[in-house]
Parts: structure tokens; sequence; C-alpha cells
């Protein structure tokens, strides 16, 4: 049971550093000291090592010679790579859930959007950006396949959505809108449609440096 329990701790780190990492309170750079971490978690030293551990290889960490781990900053290759790979994964989700998606799923994409746009219209980037992911997220999810879920979970890149976004010159407003248009082919049913407007989607929002 120890290591189911040292499992579920090193997990709720990881989301914990992910989510210091997401609200800015973990910048480019910082150094992150393990019995420093335990202490202010009030947990043992293995979570918190298994859980950097894990953010390395996932890119949001990397590893400095007399430093340790410290919280990455993305280059922009890094940026190309993970648009790249976003451009894949979202296209091919948007393709099966096209095939799909009912009225209902399609009034949950238009409400998340909007939610998104009045945060952008009160200048809450955090929240914008939140709503961003969650609205790709949504795509993913309602493609049915769970392998491409397990993928995204697993890379977290839902994570990185929010992350590359704090690189986009477009504002958050404009970026809220050009949802619509993902939205609008959803609703044609027609997944070679779909499939386009996401590639579209990110291709514009990526002419500055990065997506969403």
């Amino acid at each position: 049971m120890d290591g189911i329990s040292r499992t579920v701790l090193s997990d709720q780190v990881k989301r914990y550093l992910l989510d210091a990492i997401e609200r800015g309170e973990l910048q480019p750079g910082e150094r992150l000291v393990e019995s420093q971490l335990a202490r202010q978690l009030r947990i043992s030293q293995a979570p918190v090592r298994e859980a950097i551990r894990d953010l390395v290889s996932l890119g949001f960490l990397e590893r400095e010679p007399h430093k340790g781990a410290v919280v990455r900053s993305l280059t922009d290759k890094d940026m190309q790579e993970i648009h790249s790979l976003r451009a894949v994964l979202d296209a091919l989700a948007a393709e099966q859930a096209a095939q799909k998606v009912t009225d209902q799923d399609l009034a949950e994409l238009r409400s998340i959007m909007e939610k998104m746009i009045q945060a952008a219209q009160a200048g809450d980037y955090l929240a914008a950006a939140r709503y961003d992911r969650r609205f790709h997220l949504q795509i993913v999810l309602l493609s049915g396949n769970t392998l491409l879920q397990r993928i995204y979970d697993n890379l977290q890149l839902g994570q990185y959505i929010l992350i590359t976004m704090q690189r986009t010159p477009i504002s958050l407003e404009e970026l809220a809108a050009r949802h619509q248009a993902v939205i609008e082919a959803l609703a044609t049913r027609d997944p070679e449609i779909a499939k386009r407007a996401v590639i579209q989607h990110l291709e514009e929002v990526q002419g500055g440096t990065a997506e969403g």
C-alpha cells in the first residue's frame, strides 16, 4: 500500500507544481529544491523526487549542472514542436468528433467560448487561457478516442496549451472569437471540414508564435 500511496502523492505533487507554473508562481529558470518542497507540503521527499522526475521527462522542468531541477524556458524550437504535435492530435480529434457531435455538445462548446470571451474582456488572462484549454480538451473528449485522450493526458498537452498561449501576440478577445469557426465546422458533421478548420485555427494563431 505504501507504493500506491506514494504514487498518489507523486501525482498530487506533480499537479501542484504544474498549477504553480500555470499561475506564474514558478518562473522559467527557477530552481526546485526537493527538501524545501517536501517540508512545504509536509510529505517525504520520495513523492517530490518522483514528481520532479516525471516533469523533467515531460519537458516542464530540466536539470542543470550544480542547480538540479529548474523550470524550463520554452524556446522557439520547443514551441514549434508543441504546435506540430498539437496540430496532428487536435485535427484527428476534430475529425472523429465531427462524426459523433450532438447539438448539446455544440452548445457546450459555444458556452465555453463565450466564457472565454467574457474572461478576455475582463482582462483575466488565466481564466481565458483555462477556457481555451477546456475547449480543445472537450473536442478530444468528444472524439470518443480513448487512446488519443490518454496521449493528451500523458503528455500534459492541455497544460502546454495554456503555457504556449502566453507567447501569442493576438488579443485574448480575438483569440477567443476565432473558436467560432471550429464550432461551425463541427456543426457540419463533415470530418474533413472539421479537421481543416482546426488546422487553420492553429495555423492562424501560430502566425504570431503560439497557438490557442
